[in-house]
């Protein structure tokens, strides 16, 4: 189905025309889907809050954009397609605020499979158990009870995940990434200017940022890599039997903490100034004879476990619980 915007009007008048191009378009639509299909969803402007519900149905309710020109939504195979597509906007997609955008309410069903995509909009996704993927040029998503294949990326805005159980990556680049994680799955973080804070079991995490803070509270770890420049990583964690930890930054504190009897060799080293402190056992840094070098190796009672962290121009310190 297809609701062309404005089309039939422009046979009665150019007043009548700019009347309707111009006025926002309610939408109350349905449609019977697959219990396991896939749902596409594209518009440029605007709000959405995508929800997983019991019915083999998409729903689509709220209102179109005022410079909407037409709205799809439609079946091919097992999938169901929405787009609103949108006048030509001569002034550019960024000066549109959200009060001229869409404001979509989308049901789907729980196991679907949701593919998202957007330039300015608001997003919330609750429910949704067959995997997401959401992209958004310029603005914030909310997202809650999301289990399967997850991508979430966002250039200009924060990403708050909250109950995620599957194979995740959130990536943002002027973002805050913040929620909790669930699963034995990876898990892969990014952010160029942002923060990253997330509680997690999952047995392997990668975390990186360029201007930001990393905090992080793991559970039982086989793998873990972090990395910051200008920022600091703050990380809690139980590594595991042959687990492996790499953390490095530039210009930024490393502070890790393991479980009491952690059983692991660890190798530190600060370059070009910097600091290492030692709370696991009694052995303390060495310095170089020439030069701002640092570094310190120890390994605590049988060992299995790689803990490597590097800086410059920063401190590290490791301890227990």
């Amino acid at each position: 189905m297809k609701i062309l915007i404005g089309r039939t009007a422009a046979v009665i008048g150019l007043g009548l025309l700019a009347f309707v191009a111009s006025a926002k378009q309610n939408v109350d639509e349905s449609m019977a889907a697959e219990p396991k299909g896939s749902v596409e969803i594209e518009h440029v402007n605007g709000k959405a809050k995508i929800v997983g519900w019991d019915k083999n149905e998409v729903s689509v309710t709220g209102e179109l954009g005022e410079y909407t020109e037409e709205f799809k939504f439609e079946r091919d195979g097992a999938s169901i397609i929405i787009h609103v597509k949108p006048k030509n906007n001569k002034q550019g997609w960024n000066n549109w605020g959200s009060e001229e955008g869409d404001d979509l309410v989308i049901h789907v069903p729980v196991n679907s499979r949701v593919d998202y995509t957007s330039t300015n909009a608001e997003l919330e996704i609750s429910g949704i158990h067959g995997g997401v993927s959401a992209e958004v040029v310029n603005g914030n998503m909310d997202v809650d009870d999301l289990i399967g294949r997850i991508r979430l990326e966002s250039v200009n805005g924060d990403i708050k995940a909250r109950r995620l159980d599957g194979d995740v990556v959130i990536e943002t680049v002027n973002g805050d990434i913040k929620g909790k994680h669930s699963g034995k799955k990876e898990l892969k973080l990014s952010t160029v200017n942002g923060d990253i804070e997330i509680e997690s079991d999952s047995p392997e995490v990668s975390a990186e940022t360029v201007n930001g803070e990393i905090e992080l509270s793991l559970q039982e770890v086989v793998e873990v890599n972090i990395n910051t420049v200008n920022g600091s990583i703050d990380v809690t964690m139980d590594l595991q039997k042959n687990g492996r930890v790499e953390a490095s930054s530039v210009g930024g504190s490393i502070d890790l903490i393991f479980q009491k009897g952690v059983a692991a060799r660890f190798d530190i080293e600060a370059h070009a100034g910097g600091s290492i402190k030692n709370k696991i056992t009694d052995k303390e840094q060495s310095k170089a004879e020439y030069g701002p070098r640092r570094w310190l190796e120890f390994s605590t009672s049988n060992p299995t476990g790689t803990v490597d962290i590097s800086t410059v121009h920063g401190s590290i310190k490791v301890s227990t619980k």
